[in-house]
C-alpha cells in the first residue's frame, strides 16, 4: 500500500511544472535490452549506488542481479525519506514509466536551495530524491535567461534549461553511458525475460511454419483419391 501511495504522488507531480519553467520533453534513451555487458554494469551501479534508498522486490532471484550484488538481503526495505515517504520500488519502473522517461530524470536535476534536499528537478517538481546523482554529473543550476515558459511550441530538452555550474567525477561522456547502462538494467529488472521470451516465440512461429506446410502437404495427399 505504501508502494502504491508514494507512486501515485510521484505520478502526479510528474505532471507539475514549476512556475516559470517550461515543461520539457524526453529524452530518447540508448537503451539495447540485448547488451548484456552494459545491462551488468547498470546492475554493479544499482547496488553501489542506488540501492542505498530504492528495492528491486520483484528481482530478488534474479541470478544476473545477485551477481552484481543487489539482493534482498541487502535491500533497504524500510528506509524512509524526509517528511517519511517511502523510496519507490524500481522493479517496475521501466514498464511503468518508460525508458525515456527515467533517463531524463536522471538528467534533470538542479541546485534549488529552497527545496530541503537543496535539489529539485525539471521532470517531476519538488522531487523528495536528493541529488545523490549529483556526485557523478556535477552541480547544475537553471539557467534563468531560457526560463521562457511563454514560448510556443517549443520543444524545451533538459539541457536547454540547466547549466553545469561545477563538475562532478564523471565527463558529460562518462555520465550519459552510466545513466544509458543504469536504464538499460531498471528496463531488464521491470521484464528480465522478455529476451528469452522473444527467442521462444520465434522458434513457435518457425514451428507453426514449418508443421502448416506438413499439414497442407498431408492434406493435399489425403483429398487427392477424394471425388
Amino acid at each position: 500500500m505504501k508502494y502504491f501511495l508514494t507512486g501515485l504522488l510521484m505520478l502526479l507531480l510528474s505532471g507539475h511544472v514549476t512556475a516559470g519553467i517550461p515543461e520539457i520533453s524526453l529524452e530518447k534513451a540508448p537503451v539495447d535490452r540485448a547488451d548484456q555487458k552494459s545491462i551488468e554494469r547498470g546492475a554493479k551501479f544499482f547496488a553501489t549506488v542506488c540501492m542505498a534508498c530504492h528495492t528491486l522486490i520483484y528481482l530478488r532471484y534474479d541470478k544476473l542481479a545477485e551477481k552484481a550484488g543487489v539482493t534482498y538481503a541487502k535491500m533497504p526495505v524500510n528506509v524512509k525519506w524526509p517528511q517519511g515517504s517511502v523510496p519507490p520500488d524500481l522493479s517496475l519502473e521501466a514498464s511503468a514509466r518508460g525508458v525515456d522517461w527515467i533517463y531524463t530524470y536522471l538528467h534533470s536535476f538542479y541546485q534549488d536551495k529552497a527545496r530541503p534536499t537543496g535539489m529539485n528537478n525539471l521532470l517531476v517538481a519538488n522531487t523528495m530524491m536528493p541529488g545523490i546523482i549529483t556526485a557523478y554529473q556535477g552541480l547544475q543550476t537553471l539557467a534563468t535567461d531560457n526560463r521562457q515558459s511563454e514560448t510556443i511550441n517549443h520543444d524545451w530538452q533538459w539541457y536547454d534549461l540547466l547549466l553545469l555550474k561545477s563538475k562532478g567525477t564523471m565527463d558529460p561522456q562518462k555520465f550519459d553511458a552510466t545513466v544509458a547502462d543504469l536504464v538499460n538494467f531498471l528496463a531488464y529488472a521491470s521484464e528480465p525475460y522478455q529476451e528469452q521470451q522473444h527467442r521462444l516465440g520465434w522458434k513457435v512461429l518457425l514451428f507453426l511454419v514449418i508443421f502448416f506446410i506438413f499439414a497442407y502437404l498431408l492434406k493435399r495427399e489425403y483429398w487427392k483419391d477424394v471425388k
